[in-house]
């Protein structure tokens, strides 16, 4: 656009080429009349006519230019004038210099107006049609935009809406002139917030209601500005309805996996109980007064039944479903989550988890909890340590990728029964480090303690996205949980 306003300029000034011709077009004209009295040599004055050089040649030349071309033509006049004595003719070129100079200067200032006019009008033609393009822009954006952008007045009544604002609030009739607080209450008691709070730009989740009174949760981002009669509300909104739903799928379906490992845990930790109790009632067995006595003989079958009760559970087996996760995005995502506590506790986080890790075999909802766990036990770890220092990094070799979880705390007292469920002296229920490697290995992957001089290690190990894998293997993993 700018290159066309400088041609639009150019179309209506003067170019180097008609600037030649006017000025060949006034030497013209001032060699005609010297020839004429030269030739004729009238016994009258032709000197009112070199003004019109000078004014022709005033359209294209400069103030002090002009005062030259006065000058010479009053000169150029003189030689014709005869029968004057000194003073007349000195009085005669200072009189004919004043009038040419002050007609070309005439001249000029109507041509100079008339190129500021041009300049003005050109840029205004210019200026109007950005601006047309880019409300035709901001049209089509508002219309073809997947988010809904409304515009309230301060009475609460809806000044304008997109197509998509039409669409999620699916009303009959034009959005245009209803109340606001039909579809948006949020938005009503938003412009009741007192004037003097100034402009207010913020975001909120809300519930959105539908023409046939159905809610729709979404997510929005309004300002509030203007004063008085003139306050407006402009807003973004986005519906999250399928972002909700598989965000609660997922968070089901992971409560189910994992509430399936707890189940199995604890199945496992019964059936050993029962298999301890089996041990004892044979040996009690071998004593014939207690072997006839039908309190023990019922016990036997109480132990019975219950270690067929875990193995019930025992035989359960889960489905996981598996995709290429990338570690460095779910590290990135793990810095935003965690990176404020460590901030808190004035420790500091080393992340050596490149943008070319390659992607591994993984379920991201359950590696991610795994590395949550992992992080929150190195934050506890590293509470009464001078150096609290979290280190996160990967290895890939031999097709497989190494994600080490390292920290600066105190380190394991013992690495026995480490993975073991309900540990006594573990901070919590003993669970974490076990369902975080049964998640692990329903990948198809491992997670190991690696012993350091100081502090705390753990190895995961999983399988890299480019890997072959068996038929039973595409795409999704069977495990039992024992």
């Amino acid at each position: 656009m700018q290159t066309f306003y400088r041609r639009f300029i150019r179309m209506r000034l003067p170019r180097a080429s008609s600037r030649s011709q006017i000025l060949l077009t006034a030497a013209a004209m001032l060699c005609v009349l010297v020839t004429l009295e030269w030739y004729f040599d009238f016994d009258f004055s032709l000197g009112i006519l070199y003004i019109f050089p000078v004014m022709i040649a005033a359209t294209i030349l400069t103030r002090w230019q002009i005062v030259f071309a006065a000058i010479f033509c009053a000169y150029t006049r003189g030689l014709f004038t005869a029968d004057e004595t000194h003073l007349e003719h000195v009085l005669r070129f200072c009189m004919a210099t004043i009038a040419y100079t002050g007609c070309g200067l005439l001249i000029y200032q109507i041509t100079d107006a008339r190129r500021i006019v041009l300049k003005h009008y050109s840029r205004l033609r210019y200026e109007q049609g950005m601006r047309r393009r880019a409300q035709e822009q901001l049209r089509l954006l508002a219309e073809r935009s997947p988010a809904a952008i409304l515009t309230i007045d301060s009475e609460g009544l809806i000044l304008a809406a997109n197509r998509a604002a039409e669409h999620i609030f699916q009303s009959a009739d034009p959005l245009t002139g209803q109340p606001i607080a039909r579809y948006m209450p949020v938005f009503h008691d938003a412009l009741q917030l007192p004037a003097g709070l100034g402009d207010i730009s913020t975001s909120a989740t809300a519930w959105a209601k539908r023409e046939d009174g159905t809610m729709v949760p979404t997510n929005t981002w309004f300002s509030l500005y203007g004063e008085g009669r003139g306050r407006r509300l402009a807003a973004i909104l986005v519906d999250t309805s399928n972002e909700v739903r598989e965000r609660e799928v997922a968070q089901f379906e992971q409560i189910a996996s994992h509430d399936r490992i707890l189940a199995s845990a604890v199945s496992h930790e019964i059936r050993n109980l029962c298999s301890a109790i089996f041990v004892v009632a044979s040996n009690m067995g071998r004593s014939s007064a207690i072997s006839s006595d039908p309190d023990f003989a019922a016990l036997k079958n109480l132990a019975a039944g219950l270690r067929d009760l875990a193995s019930v559970d025992l035989r359960k087996r889960t489905r996981t479903m598996l995709a290429p996760v990338s570690l460095h995005e779910l590290a990135e995502e793990l810095r935003v989550i965690v990176g404020q506590d460590w901030t808190d506790l004035d420790g500091e986080m080393e992340w050596k988890v490149p943008a070319d890790t390659p992607h591994v075999l993984a379920n991201r909802q359950g590696l991610m909890q795994t590395m949550l766990n992992l992080s929150q036990n190195s934050l506890r770890a590293v509470e009464d340590v001078g150096v609290r220092r979290l280190a996160i990094e990967t290895l890939h070799h031999d097709h497989q990728v190494e994600l080490r979880v390292c920290d600066s705390g105190s380190g394991m007292k013992t690495d026995q029964n480490l993975f073991q469920p309900f540990r006594k002296e573990a901070d919590g229920s003993g669970l974490g480090l076990y369902v975080s490697r049964a998640i692990i290995e329903s990948f198809g992957g491992q997670m190991r303690y690696e012993p350091t001089t100081a502090g705390c290690c753990f190895v995961i190990t999983l399988r890299a996205a480019g890997d072959k894998l068996s038929p039973e293997d595409d795409g999704e993993t069977e495990q039992t949980h024992a």
